[in-house]
């Protein structure tokens, strides 16, 4: 189908285009060759009389026509998508689909394994990309550069208020904080009380090195902290430090538990209050009438069901 000389069949590239800002990512998102995805943008720039995408740096940015063009692409595509599954059901069997998921290193570690190998015993075709999760995470979801994310509503608090219309937030799991220390640390014993977690030498987690982490939250209200030693981008690296060290951390409990052997650490329950850890799976409310989308939300939440409460 053809409108003033477009070939609305480059609309799918256009959106790739927009949302990526990166031909060869455009290209993979909607399965087709680089070299075909550079023809597309030739044939788009032609056609608007612009850019589109032009290099800045390093990097490829939207022209002010492309920014303004996004959100209209986005929504005629998401049009037709609706009217074609109002008769259409998503078939895991045979769908070929790669779905995006932002979220920590923590959930990745918990989710990403057997997510992946319940998607190749069901839906041998579809795939799955993590990233991990970056402060820009809300808009990334309103652009549809992501499908999910996964964290725990205070990182994604100021554009949940701006946008919070726009996106669903649905509880995906809930953990608890515990005190991790060195199996063979001989500063602690079974339990540890606040004033010797304040004498000991502390590491912090940053994600992405800017989201400050929920603990570090909690300890600027306590009468008084430990010295941080350190901050470090993910739970991982942070008990790889803990563990081979005589420093502690504050660290969710699943994570101990599952991966407490492969980083030399214990847990120890905490000697103050804690918020309940929960994560939350968001994602664009547009993407509600897509059978696929909402059968990956369904499988992530009976993966999680297999380790979490």
């Amino acid at each position: 189908m053809h409108l003033s000389g477009l070939d609305l069949n480059l609309l799918i590239a256009l959106d790739a285009l927009l949302s990526e800002r990166n031909v060869t990512r455009a290209a993979e998102r909607i399965h087709i060759s680089q070299p075909g995805m550079s023809a597309a943008l030739q044939k788009l720039r032609l056609h608007f009389s612009d850019l589109l995408l032009e290099r800045i740096g390093r990097s490829m940015e939207l022209t002010a026509k492309g920014r303004s063009m996004a959100e209209p692409v986005r929504a005629i595509l998401s049009q037709i998508r609706e009217l074609n599954e109002q008769s259409e059901t998503f078939d895991p069997a045979t769908a070929q689909r790669v779905f995006r998921i932002s979220a920590t290193t923590y959930c990745c570690e918990l989710l990403a394994t057997p997510l992946i190998s319940r998607l190749r015993e069901v839906a041998p075709m579809v795939s799955v990309e993590f990233e991990e999760l970056s402060a820009d995470a809300a808009d990334r979801i309103l652009e549809g550069r992501i499908d999910f994310a996964i964290t725990i509503s205070a990182r994604l608090i100021d554009k949940l208020q701006t946008h919070g219309e726009f996106i669903r937030a649905e509880t995906l799991f809930t953990d608890h904080f515990v005190v991790a220390i060195a199996r063979d640390n001989p500063l602690a014993g079974t339990a540890i009380s606040f004033d010797q977690l304040c004498d000991m030498g502390y590491v912090e987690t940053r994600f992405d090195g800017v989201i400050t982490g929920l603990s570090e939250q909690v300890w600027r209200q306590q009468p008084k902290q430990p010295h941080t030693c350190g901050w470090l981008p993910n739970f991982q690296l942070t008990m790889g430090t803990v563990g081979q060290t005589d420093m502690t951390a504050i660290i969710p409990s699943l994570l101990v538990t599952s991966q407490g052997d492969r980083y030399n650490v214990r847990a120890l329950p905490m000697p103050f209050e804690m918020p309940i850890l929960e994560e939350t799976l968001y994602s664009h409310r547009r993407n509600d009438s897509d059978p696929g989308h909402r059968w990956l939300a369904r499988t992530l939440t009976e993966v999680v069901g297999a380790f979490a409460t």
